[in-house]
């Protein structure tokens, strides 16, 4: 026998609750509550992985970038300091050294050239766009191994196209990350060039105390599409000390090269602006125009960026992330080029001054600027340093952008 059912409108409430309730006590954790921040300061060295287990990271990592926001107590700044005629300077004091921060003088509480063991992270880019310098960079394995990383350095290996994929995680045997380098294939047209370095410095931060940490990325001067911004990203290198070394890969070449063998393209590359060649000529790199990088002082970008780590428009994503994090940035169109600028980023890796203070004047939150100024009696010394850090009151800064859908 059926019994009807009457529902008036606070049973059939109360039923609707009860339901959402039950299915909500079924879901992970996860699911319902946003992940907590990564405190960097106190993360554990990351456990040594298998290949198969770098290819597939867990799918927490995925879900809970970190906020790459560090607690501001100790300053150290990699300081490079070349003559006039680009030579690396080694033979300085630290009476030679004078650091300002926001204009006040600091004291230099530690001083030293560059002897800790480094861990690196080489970010490559695999898009198809770079097919034909894909075939150097596979021969540079050996460059990075002998003249970078030495006999105590490790290194991981990164590779992007629409995907970021760790194909390799960290190791100090040469012929695994020769062997790596070796065998990276194109992908797909697409260069998330800012979700792969926010990949690099995420598995940078891991690494035990005591190492010098840097990336190195080759690539094209382009982004199309990250998750994360340029300016999350740059303020994420500028709070953990990480320095971006660049590679630019040279886009004329590549679009270039597919036009000899797929036809005419379908469109510039994003961020440069062309000028009519004579004749219908090909572009050159002698008739594009960066948009955002020529005349163009970029050091209150950078701070403006790392402070409210918005985007980078229509501009050089490559040179800032070197500028930004006192690194340098070199180009490269053939395999001559792209020995010659790992070459020179392992001697400046070598020859450089680490310089630490304890700034006195943490005051309020802001964007602290960093100068190092060095001098020698009768002889003009250039120096290169990160431009600054975003000073946030304990690491409460910005929040981190949603999780790229593409990293695995």
């Amino acid at each position: 026998m059926r019994i009807p059912v009457k529902f008036d409108g606070a049973s059939l409430l109360f039923l609707v609750s009860f339901i959402l309730m039950s299915f909500g006590a079924g879901l992970h954790p996860g699911q319902s509550q946003a992940p907590a921040p990564i405190a960097i300061q106190n993360l554990p060295p990351a456990a040594p992985q298998s290949a198969e287990s770098a290819q597939a990271p867990p799918a927490e990592e995925e879900a809970a970038p970190p906020m790459f926001e560090v607690e501001v107590q100790v300053v150290t700044v990699p300081v490079t300091v070349t003559d006039r005629d680009g030579n690396f300077v080694t033979d300085l004091n630290p009476t030679d050294f004078r650091i300002l921060d926001n204009g006040k003088q600091q004291r230099i509480e530690n001083f030293e050239l560059s002897f800790d063991p480094l861990s690196m992270v080489v970010v490559v880019q695999t898009s198809g766009r770079v097919a034909k310098a894909l075939e150097e960079i596979k021969r540079s394995g050996i460059l990075f191994t002998q003249l970078i990383l030495g006999e105590t350095g490790e290194a991981a290996i990164i590779t992007f196209d629409r995907e970021v994929r760790l194909a390799q995680d960290f190791t100090s045997d040469p012929e695994k990350i020769e062997s790596t380098l070796k065998n990276i294939k194109a992908g797909t047209d697409e260069v998330h060039l800012s979700d792969a370095v926010s990949r690099a410095l995420t598995i940078l931060q891991r690494r035990g105390k005591g190492r010098r940490k840097v990336a190195v990325v080759i690539s094209e001067a382009r982004d199309t599409g990250s998750s994360a911004t340029a300016g999350f990203v740059l303020r994420g290198a500028q709070q953990m000390g990480i320095s971006v070394y660049t590679v630019s890969l040279d886009s004329v070449r590549g679009m270039i090269d597919r036009t000899k063998s797929e036809g005419p393209a379908a469109a510039y590359p994003a961020g440069v602006i062309w000028r009519p060649g004579p004749a219908n000529a090909p572009p050159t790199p002698d008739t594009q125009i960066p948009i955002g990088t020529a005349n163009l002082n970029i050091l209150p970008l950078i701070e403006e960026l790392v402070t409210y780590t918005k985007n980078l428009l229509g501009g050089n994503h490559m040179k800032f992330y070197a500028t930004g994090s006192g690194a340098a940035d070199f180009s490269s169109n053939n395999m001559e080029s792209l020995e010659n600028a790992i070459t020179r980023i392992g001697q400046e890796l070598r020859d450089q001054y680490m310089l630490t203070y304890r700034p006195n004047n943490l005051d309020k939150p802001s964007f602290h600027h960093i100068l190092v100024q060095a001098a020698r009696p009768g002889e003009k010394l250039n120096v290169r340093t990160r431009p600054g850090y975003m000073y946030t009151r304990g690491g409460k800064g910005a929040a981190a952008p949603p999780p790229p859908s593409n990293v695995r």
